[in-house]
């Protein structure tokens, strides 16, 4: 059977469905249970597995969520700038690596040296993981100003740098569409939608059934990839952040996320409740972005690495893609919003080898490896002596994130919540409660901020 592999888009939208009482679970020191033998099965221990020769030089331990990155980290470590930094040092990285894995390592203390593509912000603030204030001052690779100041900024807390910023870090939020799927349904490709309602508008012209009333194509699910997420809802409609870092508090009860709930529920009415839950059970169009790959989706809010991901999954699809501003409601039409934030490499605590895993991290810098990720996975990191060297016409769509960093009226830093992935279950949840007419967006915006807000106490965070 062929390994499955948990790719970027698989992960975030499984650890959107994730609920934060497994972190505290994990990293509260809860052993994990052990399977019991099925009655008649015999209980004798299997042979121990030989262990394979250790390698001559210092292990280091990497794990990351997302499994496409191993195709690139496979060509980093053959190259002979990677080999020379090392050293000594052999780095054992594995990739598609699930939550309950790393909060087990965690819990038991043997965690590899370091992290990327997974809850940072609540690793941290559970004590984890370590700051790298010291190590990156003393780099003579990692330079502050030689990155997007708002990415540099989103991984520092309470003043201390909690990881290094690197494998995909840039811009999170556009529109996405096919021109092709545009141009068939009688609209102009190069006027795309600024505002919401002029996404429903397209997104009403873009929905087709067949004679049997079955869903081929639609618009815009206006819950797929980054639209998904509360940070991107509250940004959009009422240009804030629902998260006060500096206050640690949480304000979900608002107007904006009223709005959100309710502008976006009429899209999914458009195709039906039923009808759109049944296209999303399908394993070929259910996951992160996968509708649009297939081309029944033609619109999606994405960051900046879905043209080279298309591309490079789908280039049949790709062709066509185009990229624009995220929409705003009418009441805020021109305002250029955006979000960024870094995937790092996180040193845990309890790890064997740290200044070895930093190594690596700073390798991630090097012309060498940014070129090779941008390649083989269609990421990119905000450094700007190695931005200045990208063609923004390598992957369709591309052009317009490279070009618009000087453009955005509102940045936000997202997903700093430490609560942020029970905040998103619970948006989950209770979006489909109006879409399907159970609540208002101002009863589901309401019931938003109790359920937050008692989870917050519950984790003891103060």
């Amino acid at each position: 059977m062929a390994k499955r592999t948990m790719s970027r888009r698989d992960f975030l939208r499984a650890a959107a469905f994730a609920s934060t009482g497994a972190i505290l679970a994990a990293c509260g020191g809860q052993a994990p249970t052990t399977q019991q033998p099925a009655a008649g099965q015999a209980t004798t221990a299997p042979a121990a597995e030989q262990p394979a020769a250790a390698p001559s030089g210092k292990t280091v331990q990497w794990w990351f969520a997302w499994g496409n990155l191993e195709a690139a980290v496979n060509k980093i470590v053959e190259t002979p700038e990677f080999k020379e930094m090392m050293g000594d040092n052999v780095l054992e990285y594995k990739g598609s690596v699930n939550r309950e894995a790393i909060l087990t390592a965690i819990a038991g203390g043997t965690p590899p040296d370091g992290g990327s593509n997974f809850d940072y912000f609540n690793f941290w603030t559970r004590g984890a993981t370590v700051a790298v204030n010291d190590r990156v001052a003393a780099s003579s690779i990692i330079k502050k100003d030689d990155m997007i100041p708002a990415l540099w900024d989103s991984v520092i807390t309470d003043g201390q740098m909690i990881g290094v910023p690197g494998i995909e870090s840039y811009l999170q939020w556009g529109l996405n569409y096919n021109a092709k799927a545009v141009e068939d349904a009688g609209l102009d490709p190069n006027t795309p939608p600024v505002t919401w309602d002029d996404a429903l508008a397209w997104h009403k012209e873009l929905t087709r059934f067949d004679a049997a009333g079955n869903l081929q194509q639609f618009g815009l699910d206006p819950y797929d990839a980054m639209a998904g997420e509360t940070d991107f809802g509250v940004q959009s409609f009422g240009g804030f952040n629902w998260w006060d870092e500096q206050a640690r508090t949480i304000n979900l009860n608002n107007d904006a996320m009223a709005q959100c709930f309710d502008v976006c529920g009429e899209f999914i009415k458009i195709v039906g409740p039923d009808k759109f839950a049944g296209m999303r059970q399908d394993q070929n169009l259910g996951g992160w972005g996968a509708a649009f790959n297939a081309g029944v989706q033609t619109m999606i809010i994405e960051g900046y690495w879905h043209p080279g991901e298309t591309q490079i999954q789908k280039p049949e699809i790709a062709q066509y893609n185009r990229a624009t501003w995220a929409p705003v409601p009418t009441s805020r039409a021109g305002k250029k919003i955006m979000a960024t934030g870094a995937h790092m490499v996180v040193l845990f605590k309890d790890g064997k080898n740290l200044d070895g895993m930093f190594k690596v991290s700073e390798f991630l810098w090097t012309k060498t490896a940014l070129d090779i990720i941008f390649k083989e996975v269609g990421w990119i990191t905000g450094i700007l002596s190695w931005l200045s060297t990208v063609d923004p016409k390598t992957y369709p769509g591309l052009d317009f994130y490279i070009s618009s960093v000087d453009k955005v009226d509102e940045w936000i830093i997202g997903r700093r919540c430490p609560i942020h992935p029970f905040v998103q279950t619970q948006y989950q949840e209770l979006r489909e409660q109006v879409y399907r007419g159970n609540l208002t967006g101002k009863e589901a915006a309401a019931e938003m901020q109790v359920r937050a807000e008692a989870e917050w106490k519950a984790q003891g965070l103060g």
